[in-house]
């Protein structure tokens, strides 16, 4: 598989970068599908927020020095998965978009009489693929001292993507109904339709896109959404209303969260 490189390693017969770089992508890719990390237990926090309908709550400054559960729990799935400090830009940025679909696919399975659960973990996990094959990249760039261009980038995210996220689900044991809708979002509207979380995982998708990236409008999105989920004029009201702080509070979380404070020791006494 060739994909294009910086100029920094041209792609010359004589000396091999090329076929270097993407022996050492390939070799990393398999390290990290070997070892992609233990399960947080974090997941259930998040899981039994998505079920009872919890907020996405904002971090303010005045949680900062006390998070709550739920921000604790996040911030552990990220540094977990989501965190590569050699890729931090393109990491924060599925992490974001994991955030906004998580919250927005489950607040559409709630619409739609599905599992809000299910769906919303699955939002939250529907780019984790993409994540570890961001790792491997970072990994195998830092072996030979260089960098893949952008491009060269979303080709090898695309290719490992599927592998990748399949190893994952597989190795934390996750409930049928969370791999089958990580793995099915993007199948939506072929012939063989995947499940009913995995299209709210899709629409959360669109919707949180259009959410937090403004400078990508979709005019029809609103009547899409009312036709394929068959949702009143009502209850795309209530949707709307109900993700309207997502964009906000998104990205208040995408700061790195507050180091611990190491304990006071106690000063002598008068």
């Amino acid at each position: 598989m060739a994909f294009p490189l910086l100029r920094q390693v041209p792609e010359r017969r004589d000396d091999g970068a090329a076929e270097a770089l993407l022996a050492a992508l390939a070799s990393a890719v398999a390290e990290v599908g070997a070892a992609p990390g233990a399960r947080p237990a974090a997941l259930r926090e998040v899981l039994d927020a998505f079920s009872t309908d919890v907020a996405l709550p904002p971090r303010t400054a005045a949680v900062q020095s006390a998070p709550s559960s739920l921000h604790r729990a996040l911030d552990e799935l990220r540094a977990t998965i989501f965190s590569v400090p050699s890729r931090e830009r393109e990491a924060r940025s599925l992490w974001r978009e994991a955030l906004g679909t998580a919250w927005a696919s489950a607040a559409i399975a709630r619409l739609t009489g599905v599992s809000p659960g299910t769906a919303g973990l699955a939002g939250l996990l529907h780019r984790v693929g993409e994540a570890l094959a961001l790792r491997s990249i970072a990994a195998a760039e830092a072996r030979l001292g260089t960098r893949l261009d952008a491009s060269s980038v979303q080709a090898a995210c695309a290719t490992w993507e599927p592998e990748l996220s399949a190893t994952l689900l597989r190795h934390w044991r996750l409930a049928p109904g969370v791999c089958a809708a990580v793995q099915g979002w993007r199948r939506v509207g072929e012939a063989a339709a995947p499940g009913a979380e995995a299209r709210a995982v899709y629409f959360g998708h669109a919707y949180a896109s259009q959410l937090l990236f403004a400078e990508f409008p979709a005019p029809g999105l609103a009547d899409e959404l009312a036709a394929q989920l068959r949702l009143e004029r009502r209850e795309l009201t209530r949707l709307r209303a109900r993700l309207a702080p997502l964009a906000a509070a998104v990205d208040s979380l995408l700061e790195a969260p507050p180091p611990a404070r190491p304990a006071r020791r106690p000063g002598p006494r008068a």
